[in-house]
């Protein structure tokens, strides 16, 4: 099984082998049960309007920090409040998250090196139903120095509420920093805190524009979750319509500048541009996944394989990112991942590419 992400998402999005499947019509009685199912649970209606008003909480960057709801603490002394003048970590987990557990470590080692700047603190969210506290409490000490922080369990999922989906997200693990006005100053993958920390301590963290660059992250992606899938998903296929459908995205990104290297539109592009100019598909490739938090390293290493098993000759260069999008993906998501199966595939990139030398390394991992 290969790792799409680094997220666990509280929401996924079918996909059949290479592209997003597009979700069946549903027809009118069960949209309109949907539309009321959809006032009872995140609005109230206008009787004068008949519009539903959305009453669910919202934060964004540059925000004051939400409350905390803690049922228990579980590790380390807990807090009551945010204090002013002090930067806090606010990480969110879960015990069933192999993302957050892989991740743990590394906040650990944050959290030590600025112990005299920060507070660390991760919270338990969207525990499976039926979890026993006692079960969290005993994954927290079996974790010993590996979460080494202060930890606590949210009460009645009204972190996950009023913290996770009030600033739009939809996935753990996810960080918040809190900066010392007592401001949402970042929120994004812990992984990626280290380029943010050294600048919300020193006061150099220029919070506005990281405000107004969240929310038009926020606009781009619900056009690339949905505008995006539903126009090039139709040009997919084997062989597809790949030319067609780089022109559809010339037209879209034209429309909606800085979404050129969003997950979706990136997915489509890359897919077309390997099937109609390979070369450019390498220098499209290394631009996305230097452009995203969380690269989809699978779309290269899956188109790459798809067309190297039709026997079409692709440029070394293509073959040698595709095995280097493997060995992240080994390296960053290991509990998803077949080891040997993946290096035997490494491998043929490699042989592929020229690389003979590498080709047989992989397959001595492989036999491991």
């Amino acid at each position: 099984m290969q790792a799409r992400s680094g997220i666990c998402n509280i929401k996924g999005v079918n996909k059949n082998l290479n592209h997003y499947n597009m979700e069946k019509k549903i027809d009118l009685p069960v949209k309109v049960i949907l539309a009321v199912v959809m006032v009872i649970s995140f609005g109230r209606m206008n009787i004068a309007t008949g519009q539903t008003v959305d009453t669910r909480p919202t934060i964004n960057i540059g925000d004051p920090v939400p409350a905390l709801k803690i049922q228990k603490w579980l590790k380390g002394k807990g807090i009551s409040r945010f204090e002013t003048g002090q930067i806090y970590v606010v990480e969110f987990w879960a015990t069933w998250c192999k993302p957050c557990i892989a991740g743990m470590p590394h906040l650990s080692e944050l959290a030590r090196k600025y112990i005299k700047d920060i507070s660390v603190v991760g919270i338990s969210i969207l525990e499976r139903a039926g979890t026993p506290l006692s079960k969290i409490d005993s994954f927290v000490a079996s974790m010993g120095n590996k979460m080494d922080y202060t930890v606590g369990m949210e009460e009645d999922k009204l972190m996950a509420e009023h913290w996770l989906r009030a600033s739009g997200e939809q996935g753990i693990p996810k960080a918040y920093i809190v900066d010392r006005q007592g401001r949402i100053a970042w929120i994004g993958l812990p992984r990626s805190l280290d380029r943010v920390l050294p600048l919300v301590i020193s006061g150099k963290w220029d919070i506005e524009t990281a405000s107004r660059r969240r929310k038009e992250m926020q606009k781009l992606s619900v056009i690339d979750n949905n505008m995006v899938v539903t126009t090039l998903n139709p040009f997919m296929g084997n062989p597809g319509r790949p030319r067609e459908a780089l022109d559809e995205i010339a037209k879209i990104v034209s429309e909606n500048p800085g979404i050129e290297y969003y997950p979706k539109i990136g997915h489509f592009t890359f897919w077309s541009l390997v099937k109609t100019d390979p070369k450019a598909a390498v220098t499209f490739g290394k631009a996305w996944i230097a452009a995203l938090e969380d690269p989809r390293y699978s779309t290269i290493t899956d188109a790459v394989t798809a067309l190297a098993n039709t026997k079409k000759e692709l440029p070394k260069e293509l073959y040698l990112l595709a095995a280097d999008c493997f060995q992240a993906q080994l390296d960053l998501y290991p509990w998803s991942m077949g080891f040997p199966a993946t290096y035997t595939k490494m491998a043929a990139l490699y042989e592929l590419a020229g690389d003979k030398e590498k080709a047989v390394e992989m397959i001595r991992r492989s036999q491991k």
